[in-house]
């Protein structure tokens, strides 16, 4: 296939993947989201009773809705952050103990572990009758259990960031130590250094900044996954504040027929402002990033 007498697509093969990418995954989102919209609108579903706004005025009104995007993405940017740091730093200052022996298989642990199991374990750890609780009650600095600070199901989400970043730091940290071999940027700090650099600025100036501009692509879209997660933070949050996924499966479950348009209509939102975020993001030349590289 040509445009303007430029090939669209190198090979048949690449045509056929990325059909088949439109059909099995950009598709089915596309439907999903007009299929949300119509029963928002009232023109589909149980509660098709003809075009209204009704449903929209009230989720719009509904203060649970803005408080959850807020705690999701709080939520999201906190466990990045976390990540982030940690994996920079263990690919700065340890990473030939973390690339050979149990000392680099240990990374490899926690991405086989799923995500509803990270839940259940930061759980038994973490509560108040759990295994931290008990150790420091049994070593004489708590006086009783239930002493032990909220870790779990608390309002600041410490469990699930706890879960997500026990996730996410080891993912990165195999992603950071991949870049930095593949960029040179050792040889790039050895450069600086003649030059006059110091230890700090070498990783302030030259591996830090390119790190983090190559992964950034990875990053967004690791943020995007933390805030789209249902497992962790069902198991791990409270009633109230909830992440937005769990919200939207609450609203759908409930006896209430009524509250269906309004999970649908948390979900678009959502769903639009992670699509504004992203266009934004990757149209700033900052940003830019070349996918044949």
């Amino acid at each position: 296939m040509k445009i303007f007498g430029k090939k669209l697509f190198k090979n048949n093969t690449e045509a056929i993947g990325i059909l088949l990418f439109l059909l099995l995954a950009v598709l089915p989102l596309v439907l999903g989201m007009i299929y949300a919209l119509l029963y928002s609108l009232g023109l589909a579903g149980l509660m098709s009773h003809g075009f209204t706004f009704d449903y929209w005025r009230e989720a719009l009104s509904d203060f649970e809705l803005w408080f959850s995007l807020g705690y999701t993405f709080y939520i999201a940017l906190t466990t990045i952050a976390l990540s982030i740091f940690g994996a920079l730093l263990l690919t700065i200052y340890l990473k030939k103990p973390f690339q050979q022996g149990w000392t680099g298989f240990s990374l490899y642990v926690p991405l086989a572990f799923p995500a509803i199991v990270v839940a259940f374990l930061v759980f038994q750890l973490g509560t108040q009758s759990g295994f931290f609780a008990r150790i420091l009650f049994q070593l004489g600095f708590i006086s009783q259990p239930s002493s032990f600070p909220e870790l779990v199901n608390d309002p600041l989400g410490i469990g699930i960031i706890a879960a997500h970043t026990f996730m996410a730091m080891p993912f990165l940290t195999l992603y950071f130590m991949n870049l930095y071999d593949q960029e040179n940027i050792h040889d790039l700090s050895q450069v600086a250094q003649t030059l006059g650099a110091s230890r700090i600025d070498q990783t302030r100036r030259v591996v830090m900044p390119l790190l983090l501009r190559r992964a950034f692509p990875t990053l967004v879209l690791y943020t995007i996954f933390v805030m789209g997660s249902y497992e962790i933070p069902l198991i791990l949050g409270r009633q109230s504040p909830q992440m937005i996924s769990v919200l939207v499966i609450r609203k759908l479950r409930k006896f209430s027929l009524a509250t269906i348009p309004e999970a649908y209509i948390t979900a678009l939102i959502f769903m639009v402002i992670v699509i504004a975020a992203l266009v934004i993001l990757f149209r700033s030349k900052k940003f830019s990033y070349d996918l044949d590289q």
